[in-house]
């Protein structure tokens, strides 16, 4: 049986392909399998091994800073979004027809983490997706011709089913960037779906954009085919607050 095992695992690493454990060969020929039930319970494990491969790929592509569930957002805390929102957005049908979600509210309501949540969600559901902060999108954008690394990032994020740009409007952008981000942001319209996140409401865009003319055509094309959720509450930061005892 051991030469036997050696020689499947030789084999196994012959065609790329996993290992199958030996406890699990084991185990079915202890339960007297037909040789087609275990061909079947070795395909089986190579398809298993292969989607966690898969998903694992995907996380490691997303480039999430920590992983969140939705399991961990307290729904009762905030106004605007439910855990009913979040079950349909979970069938992904307004991914495939490239529809957006955007999230506002103040700091600390848990944008960022329904937007992580929402992507790793995604991930196991067998989508692409790229996490990226609005500052570093933008220094993506503006080195990709002179750096290797920003323009293969950029390129990711291009292929990506969704993209999830976090913290927009933390900080102002110039007149510059703000162009980048609209020619972005055109590109992806009705190609792919975008998740945002923003502690500004809409009609403040065009102060951290400097531009008037560029907001407009940014939210043309971002609430086309969109959902919004304006969240409200207390920052979980605030609720949560340490003191010194």
């Amino acid at each position: 049986m051991n030469a036997q095992l050696k020689k499947l695992e030789s084999l196994c690493n012959e065609l790329r392909l996993a290992a199958m454990p030996a406890e699990e060969i084991q185990c079915g020929l202890t339960a007297d399998k037909s040789p087609i039930d275990m061909l079947i319970s070795f395909l089986d494990f190579q398809y298993r091994h292969k989607q966690t491969q898969a998903v694992a790929a995907r996380l490691r592509n997303a480039r999430f800073p920590r992983i969140k569930t939705f399991k961990e957002y307290d729904f009762n805390e905030q106004v605007g979004i439910t855990a009913e929102h979040v079950k349909r957005l979970c069938d992904f049908v307004w991914l495939e027809q490239a529809f957006n979600v955007v999230f506002l509210g103040a700091p600390g309501l848990g944008k960022s983490h329904l937007a992580t949540a929402l992507g790793y969600a995604a991930v196991y559901a067998g989508y692409s997706v790229c996490f990226v902060t609005l500052d570093d999108l933008i220094r993506l954008l503006k080195t990709s011709e002179i750096s290797k690394a920003s323009k293969a990032r950029l390129t990711q994020l291009r292929r990506a089913s969704l993209v999830i740009v976090d913290e927009v409007g933390f900080t102002p952008v110039s007149k510059t960037e703000a162009y980048l981000l609209f020619s972005f942001i055109s590109a992806c319209y009705e190609t792919k779906s975008l998740v945002i996140t923003s502690n500004k409401g809409f009609d403040e865009w065009a102060d951290f954009l400097g531009d008037p003319v560029i907001a407009t055509a940014i939210l043309d094309r971002l609430i086309f085919k969109c959902e919004i959720f304006n969240l409200t509450g207390d920052g979980y930061r605030i609720r949560h607050r340490q003191t010194i005892l």
